[in-house]
């Protein structure tokens, strides 16, 4: 630092550091300390509420795919069972009076 304000002062005087130093602040290139803390607490603070949220979405997703798992099941027999009808009611159709006993 002390080399860098060495280069500084003779190239552009007293004036011109003051100068530099107020047209940094005024740009946002140079802010103070607890600024910059106070910004980087806020980003923490985002990041912890989105991987909150992420693995609170990731419960509700895990949630839903029991369930269609669950429903799957319930369809395929649903399925299942309306193919026998549909068999049973053709082979009735066809004349067998117990044709409900004779569907596999």
């Amino acid at each position: 630092m002390d080399n860098f304000s060495a280069f500084l002062t003779p190239t552009l005087g007293a004036g011109g550091v003051v100068l530099l130093v107020v047209l940094m602040v005024l740009r946002g290139l140079l802010v103070p300390r607890s600024t910059v803390d106070m910004i980087r607490e806020d980003k923490q603070q985002q990041v912890e509420l989105w991987r909150s949220l992420a693995e609170g979405r990731q419960q509700l997703i895990d949630v839903q795919q029991t369930q269609l798992d669950m429903l799957m099941g319930t369809a395929q027999t649903t399925e299942r069972v309306l193919d026998a009808v549909s068999e049973a009611a053709r082979i009735s159709q066809g004349g067998g009076g117990r044709a409900l006993d004779q569907a596999p």
